[in-house]
């Protein structure tokens, strides 16, 4: 079974908005482009402009929330006209919901939906999506609602080269700087960065839980694990949007960090 079909799972209900939408709390949003208060524009006038414009690749944002601290959004957008959307709550011990569906173009606006029930209605202006419509509510002012494009880490020239090495799946963390590569084919590779040499373990067959892979690993008499999530993940260090997010527990102590897939090749 190829590695990206383990890692997903049945999507959740989509996360209303609507809370949100009678009582709009001030949250910083990135507002990079002036638009009208309410965006209510006639058809004609977006087909001139968004009729030919499609979303590719991930878009990012936090949208009102009426009580908690604001809803970081995020959604990828397919190829092949599916989505990928996760929305996570600030400020609540809460994990986030995930969901997927199908998009479509139709008069300048992109429709998402889930089991032919449409969710959310977008704008699309240069990189940055704008939500009119959440659940049949009509959005007043869609600056507070906008979604920036995120580079996705895979466009990064770094990757290439691991992948040459035949390593199928890497992440890494911060403070302290670590690094994970693991090759299906072969090994697992953990490293810090004021170690002289990795810790090397031989490929284990991970388990697969509802929510996340797991691998249980051991080097002489230190037992350590990894965890990978399919998750969002910002990495802190630059503006790369990771598709994992992933923890690793060594010798008691726990790393966390971003990951990234690299090739999609069976388990051994």
């Amino acid at each position: 079974m190829k590695f990206h079909a383990l890692l997903s799972f049945a999507a959740l209900v989509f996360f209303s908005c609507g809370e949100g939408l009678q009582k709009e709390n001030t949250v910083l949003v990135q507002d990079t482009t002036k638009i009208q208060d309410t965006i209510i524009v006639k058809d004609s006038i977006l087909n001139s402009s968004l009729a030919d414009s499609v979303p590719t690749g991930a878009f990012q944002g936090i949208f009102p929330c009426t009580d908690c601290d604001g809803i970081q959004q995020t959604i990828l957008f397919n190829n092949d006209k599916t989505f990928k959307e996760e929305q996570m709550i600030w400020s609540k011990n809460e994990s986030p919901k995930m969901s997927t569906g199908n998009w479509q173009r139709k008069n300048g606006r992109i429709i998402l939906s889930q089991n032919n029930t449409p969710v959310m209605e977008l704008i699309k202006k240069e990189d940055t999506l704008f939500a009119v419509n959440i659940n049949g509510v009509i959005i007043n002012n869609s600056s507070k609602y906008a979604l920036i494009k995120r580079p996705l880490a895979g466009a990064s020239p770094l990757w290439d080269k691991k992948r040459l090495q035949g390593i199928n799946f890497a992440a890494s963390g911060n403070e302290p700087f670590w690094s994970l590569e693991i090759d299906y084919e072969k090994s697992i590779s953990f490293k810090l960065a004021d170690w002289k040499k990795p810790v090397i373990t031989g490929i284990e067959k991970p388990v697969l839980n509802k929510d996340s892979i797991f691998y249980k690993l051991k080097r002489d008499t230190t037992k350590w694990s990894i965890t990978i999530f399919p998750q969002f993940c910002n990495d802190g260090m630059s503006d790369y949007l990771y598709q994992y997010k992933v923890n690793v527990n060594y010798n008691g102590i726990l790393y966390k960090g971003c990951g990234i897939m690299l090739s999609k090749k069976n388990y051994q």
